[in-house]
Order: structure tokens, then C-alpha cells, then sequence
């Protein structure tokens, strides 16, 4: 089903890429272009780029009239309300559960680290002096490693 939205997205990219064919154009020929020519080309782009303000401007002040509803839909009516709240439905519990799972692995490796320093005290032979030493900490990593 088509809408409005695609109809107006379409178009916007139909006049983009004329605009970009024209502003090449442009650029290609600017060598031989008259004064006269150059200085209508450039009242022309001043007025374009006024109309383009303009529209902006009404989008924005259209979208602050509906108190912003214009954030994650296109406004009333376009049948996707329903599709935003589920997506805000949806959005807090997966942060939720990454934020666990994240936690999770995160204390698994620390559990598993300590495990390693311990099974490698139980396990290696080495005189009691060694405990005590500054560098038992690297000692474990290297050999470990």
C-alpha cells in the first residue's frame, strides 16, 4: 500500500538528484558563463534557497503545533501510532536486558579470573616466600599465558 510518505519521499529524491544534474552542469560550463548569466544563476539559487527557509520553517512550526508528535511518526493519521508505542513498548525492556546480560558476563569473568589466581595458588609449586612477593601477580599471568 502506498502512501502519501512514499509519494513525498520519492519526489523530494526526483528533485534532489535534478538539482545535483544541474549543479553539475553548472560547474562544468562556469568557465564560459557570462557575467549577466552568472549574476541571474545567482538571484535565482538566493531565491530558491528562500523558498526552501520558508518550507522549513513551516515544517517546524507544524511540528510544534502538534506538540512534537512529529517525532517518531509523520503525525496523525498515518496509521503508525500503534507501530511507535510498540516500538517504545519494546525499547525499554531490551535495554533492561542487555544491560543485565552485560552485568552478567561481566561478573562470570570476574568469577572465572579469580577462580584461575586460585586454582593456580592450590596447584603450583612454589616456596611460601613467593606469595609475598610483589610480583606474584605477573608471576600468574605469565605463566598462565
Amino acid at each position: 500500500m502506498k502512501t502519501d510518505n512514499d509519494h513525498a519521499a520519492r519526489q523530494e529524491a526526483v528533485q534532489a538528484r535534478f538539482g545535483y544534474a544541474v549543479a553539475a552542469r553548472l560547474s562544468e560550463a562556469e568557465d564560459w558563463l557570462s557575467p549577466e548569466l552568472e549574476r541571474r544563476l545567482a538571484q535565482a539559487r538566493g531565491a530558491a534557497l528562500a523558498r526552501h527557509r520558508q518550507a522549513r520553517q513551516r515544517s517546524v512550526t507544524t511540528w510544534l503545533s502538534r506538540g512534537g508528535a512529529g517525532v517518531l511518526g509523520s503525525g496523525p493519521g498515518d496509521g503508525s501510532a500503534w507501530r511507535a508505542r510498540l516500538g517504545l513498548a519494546l525499547a525499554l525492556p531490551t535495554l533492561l536486558f542487555g544491560l543485565y546480560m552485560l552485568q552478567h558476563f561481566q561478573q562470570e569473568r570476574f568469577v572465572h579470573r579469580i577462580a584461575d589466581i586460585d586454582t593456580a595458588l592450590l596447584l603450583d609449586d612454589l616456596p611460601p616466600q613467593a606469595y609475598t612477593d610483589p610480583g606474584f601477580r605477573n608471576y600468574l599471568r605469565e605463566g598462565s599465558a
